[in-house]
């Protein structure tokens, strides 16, 4: 049996494509596999109380470049001699044998239906790792298909951020003032990352470890924090400024630089949230804009930002006004397979969502064949 692949042809950051993919399983590529044989019975009527991964269990599936130029197995699988026995595959990227890489544990072969994934996010410490599942499933194939092709298909929704000032600050001159965002976070049920403890989410549907089952997202047992969610170490910080403050002290701090009404990324380049959706319940993604998706609430961002002017008495020290808000992500938005960019507009005390872009995750690319 040969497989091929098709993913998506985005190619920056941490998306997992078809060049990707063909990285080393230690360097975040490979896919895995899962195969049920289902005698004459097609996948749609077979009883799922039966059927079960015997046919392949999270296999291993590498990219030779070296050799074949193409996508290696072992031990190989070879087609029921029957031509009317059919087998269906179930796939995902990337590779975790354990679930200890990627946040990834797959269910067990003992376990019937289709296969489930419990995925877990990185958390504040890895956050230029954050991982990119995709998945694919290739059903109801016998001898006479061959080569198997999967069209592998996001499953999260990726999210960045630029930034920008309010017509209120459009005569900063980018030295002797300007605007520093110093902390983002999402923030989670109870909080704990803004300076007064004042910004919390009791309906939060922000989720750190959520179930793929039945191809699409369960939520019977998610994992929600209580506590927010630092997302600081995506954040395109700049060398940092010292902060005089009240008391005659000095602190060096550090954030993102917002001197105009221009956008600009909060974001490093080619850094990206990928985050679990939010109501994904259903095998098809609900395309229309007033629908599906989050709430209005269910996801919140955190900032903090501080309006600096240079000191008169020493032009290397700043005096900053600090701020704080929670912005909300707006509805019918978190939709599986979307990408999202926010642009927020700074304004006197308040952060608003001037735009939000919203677009479908990649299309089909490459094919490549295991012999």
């Amino acid at each position: 049996i040969g497989f091929g692949v098709y993913t998506g042809v985005q190619t920056r950051g941490q998306d997992m494509t078809t060049a990707t993919m063909q990285k080393p399983v230690a360097d975040g590529g490979g896919f895995g596999i899962m195969g049920y044989y289902t005698g004459r019975s097609q996948w749609a009527s077979a009883d799922k109380n039966k059927v079960s991964p015997s046919f392949m269990y999270n296999q291993e599936v590498t990219y030779d470049k070296t050799g074949s130029g193409a996508w290696t197995y072992s031990p190989v699988k070879y087609w029921p001699n029957n031509t009317d026995d059919k087998v269906s595959f179930f796939a995902y990227a990337p590779y975790d044998k354990t679930g200890t890489a990627h946040g990834i544990t797959v269910s067990k072969i003992p376990d019937r239906g289709t296969p489930a994934i419990t995925f877990a996010l990185k958390d504040k410490d890895n956050l230029t790792d954050m991982v990119d599942l995709v998945v694919a499933k290739a059903l109801d194939k016998t001898y006479n298909d061959g080569t198997i092709s999967f069209q592998f298909e996001h499953t999260l929704s990726k999210i960045s951020f630029k930034v920008k000032a309010g017509a209120d600050y459009a005569d900063m001159d980018g030295t002797k003032s300007f605007i520093y965002v110093t902390k983002m976070w999402i923030i989670g049920a109870n909080g704990d990352m803004s300076e007064k403890g004042s910004l919390k989410n009791a309906n939060s549907k922000f989720y750190t470890k959520a179930a793929w089952k039945d191809l699409h997202w369960d939520y019977t047992n998610v994992t929600i924090p209580a506590a927010d969610f630092d997302i600081k170490g995506l954040m395109n910080v700049d060398g940092g400024i010292t902060e005089l403050k009240d008391d005659g002290s000095t602190e060096q701090i550090y954030g993102v630089k917002v001197t105009s009404t221009t956008p600009k990324d909060l974001f490093k380049p080619s850094e990206f949230l990928y985050l679990i959706p939010v109501n994904d319940n259903d095998v098809t993604v609900n395309n229309d804009k007033n629908q599906g998706g989050c709430a209005e609430g269910d996801i919140q961002i955190g900032f903090h930002y501080d309006i600096v002017t240079q000191s008169a008495g020493n032009t290397s020290q700043y005096l900053a006004s600090h701020a704080e808000a929670a912005v909300s992500l707006p509805a019918h938005h978190m939709k599986r397979n979307k990408a999202y960019i926010y642009t927020f507009t700074i304004n006197l005390r308040k952060i608003e969502v001037s735009a939000a872009d919203v677009t479908k995750w990649g299309d089909a690319e490459g094919d490549f064949t295991v012999q």
